[in-house]
C-alpha cells in the first residue's frame, strides 16, 4: 500500500468530501503518532495530540494552528449533521499539504540549514 506516509499529492484525486478528509486526517494522526511520540488511544483525540506535539517539539504556532483548522473541519464533517461538504476544498488540501510537508521537514531536521555552534 505505499510508504508509511503516503504522498499528499495524490488527495485530491478523492472526489468524496468524506474521503478525503478521513484519509488525509488519519495519515496526519499517524505522523503525529509515530513522528512526534503523540499519545495514541482510543480516549485521545487529535487535538490532544496536536498539543503533545507542540509541547515536545516546539512546532510553529503556523504549524499548529494549521493542524487544528484541519482537525476542527474533520470534526465537523463526522460530527456536525449539517456539515456535509469542504467550504473549500483547495484551502484545505492546501493546509494539508503545507502541514505535512513541514511535520516531514522538522522529522528529517531540515530546518533552516543554519547551525550556530
Amino acid at each position: 500500500m505505499g510508504s508509511a506516509f503516503s504522498s499528499s499529492s495524490s488527495y485530491l484525486q478523492y472526489t468524496n468530501d468524506f474521503e478525503l478528509v478521513i484519509r488525509s486526517t488519519k495519515d496526519l494522526e499517524r505522523l503525529l503518532e509515530t513522528g512526534f511520540n503523540a499519545p495514541s488511544g482510543k480516549n485521545i483525540g487529535l487535538h490532544d495530540k496536536i498539543t503533545a506535539a507542540q509541547n515536545s517539539h516546539g512546532l510553529s504556532h503556523d504549524t499548529v494552528k494549521k493542524l487544528r483548522y484541519l482537525v476542527t473541519i474533520r470534526n465537523k464533517l463526522v460530527h456536525d449533521h449539517n456539515f456535509n461538504s469542504l467550504p473549500d476544498r483547495e484551502h484545505f488540501a492546501k493546509s494539508y499539504d503545507s502541514v505535512e510537508k513541514e511535520l516531514k521537514e522538522k522529522l528529517n531536521g531540515s530546518s533552516s540549514g543554519c547551525i550556530i555552534s
